[in-house]
Order: C-alpha cells, then structure tokens, then sequence
C-alpha cells in the first residue's frame, strides 16, 4: 500500500509538472515606459509644440506656458550684460590716474611735488581700482541674473523625457495648468514592448531573469522572443500566481501595445538568445 501510494503521488507531481511544461498564459503588452509629463509651475498653455500621436525624442519640446513677462526681463538683463560703458569708463579713470601717480613721483624725488600731492594720486588710483573692480563684478552679476531668467523661461517650457510616442494631450492652449491639474501630455516609449503575465509558482520558478521565452501575439499571428526582465520573488497569496515582466524587441513598431500576447512555457532558457532578441534595445 505504501509503494502504491507513493508512487500515485510521483505519478500525479509527474503530471502537473508536464502540465506546466506544455501549458501557455495568457498577458498583455504594455510601454516600456508610460510617463505623465507635468508642468514644475502654474500659468497658462501658450503653445503646443505637438500633437496626439506625434514621435518625441528625449528632451524635444512639447509645450510652454506662458513667458511674456519673463522674456523682457531677459531683453533687459542681456541688454545688462551687453553694456560695457561703466567698465570702460571705469578702467579709463583708472588709466588716468595712474599716468599721474608715475608722473608726481618722479617729481616729489626731486622736490618738485609734495607729499601730499603723492599720497593724493595714490589714494585716486586705489579708489580707480576699486571702481574697475566693481564694475567687473556688476557684469559678472548682470550676467548670473541673465542665466536665472533664462532657466525660469525653460522651467516653463514642458519637454520629452524620453524617446516615445504623444500618447494623449490634457491641456489646450491658453488653458490654465493649476498645482492640482499640471500634467499636459503623457509620453510612451514603445521599443521595447513591456509583456506581464500572471504564472503558477511552478511555471514562474522555470523561468530566471534575462532569460528568453516564445511568445505569441494572436491577432497579428507574430511569434517573438522575449527577454524576462522581472520574476516577482512572492507568490500573491489570493490568487496563488507569480507576476512576470517580459520585454519585446519592437525597434521597428512591428507590434501594438496593449494586445493579447500569450506565453509558452516550453523551451524556457536561462540565457538570451542574441540573434532572437535585441537587448541593445533595451534603454531604461
């Protein structure tokens, strides 16, 4: 009795474990990356630069809120930075009293001049240097205030964090984007295709990390090889399944995102296969 039943349950884990070996699951395609591109301040919408359905590169622009005000005060610091009269004004006194001091002295040797007039010349070039000097440091600082309005006006231009497609567009022009509403468009990167599935412990526990597995897209009839990019390292209790991320070479747009992708369980391998998947791909 004891042979038999040992050998009923070697025969019913044998079963199971061929079960998952030939069993597919079912999942979905998803972005790689799905990103809700929000506006750092409030204003309104003065220009969108795309449209829904447009490709973006990383750090194209696609909107920019309203700058009036801060383009004239750019006009005004670049017109700051331009002015040099000051500073040459200030640097042809300080010539000028510099040619004097080299004269007095060359005098005062010879009792020619006091030395009081000296100690005056001097004092006037040392007040010319610091003139120049202040001069120098106004220009320095005309130009960090233009650098500070220039980065306000780009705080205000909204642009694309990475390559993808305009998913959608939330606002319009001259609408306000508040604290509490700034998202303006939502951006998805689509090369690679990110599949999820939800497995059985045991169809998860054959898969490993940069791993390859076959999957099947059933309404274009494509068969593709996947990299596993994630294999969740708990089982969720309520449904007794391990959630799974799979990546899918998609460089060429061959494949829609958010369609029906099947896994197979079979030929599960440990390495990816370099002819089968691009992990070039791949940029996180």
């Amino acid at each position: 009795m004891r042979n038999f039943l040992s050998h009923s349950v070697i025969t019913i884990a044998a079963l199971a474990t061929a079960a998952v070996r030939g069993a597919s699951f079912d999942g979905f395609t998803e972005p790689f990356h799905k990103i809700e591109v929000a506006a750092s301040e409030t204003g309104t919408v003065a220009q969108l630069m795309v449209r829904e359905g447009d490709r973006v590169t990383k750090g194209q622009a696609l909107a920019t809120l309203d700058n009036d005000v801060l383009e004239v005060s750019r006009e005004i610091a670049t017109a700051n930075v331009q002015a040099k009269g000051k500073l040459d004004s200030a640097i042809a006194e300080r010539e000028l009293r510099k040619t004097r001091l080299e004269r007095i002295e060359p005098l005062r040797a010879e009792g020619h001049a006091s030395q009081e007039e000296v100690d005056r010349a001097t004092t006037d070039l040392a007040v010319a240097d610091a003139n120049c000097r202040a001069a120098r440091e106004q220009h320095q600082l005309d130009e960090l205030e233009r650098k500070k309005i220039e980065a306000m006006i780009e705080r205000r231009t909204l642009r694309s964090p990475i390559d993808g497609y305009v998913l959608k567009l939330q606002k319009d022009e001259r609408e306000f984007v508040s604290a509490n509403s700034a998202t303006v468009a939502t951006v998805v990167q689509l090369d690679p295709l990110r599949a999820v599935f939800s497995l059985p412990t045991a169809a998860a526990a054959k898969l490993t990390v940069d791993g390859t597995v076959d999957l099947e897209l059933p309404e274009s009839g494509a068969k593709v090889r996947g990299k596993v990019e994630f294999v969740a390292p708990v089982t969720e209790a309520e449904s007794g399944t391990v959630r799974v991320k799979v990546l899918i070479d998609n460089a060429n747009g061959a494949y829609r995102c958010g369609i029906r992708c099947v896994l197979s369980a079979e030929d599960a391998k440990k390495a990816p296969a370099e002819k089968d998947f691009n992990a070039g791909s791949i940029q996180k």
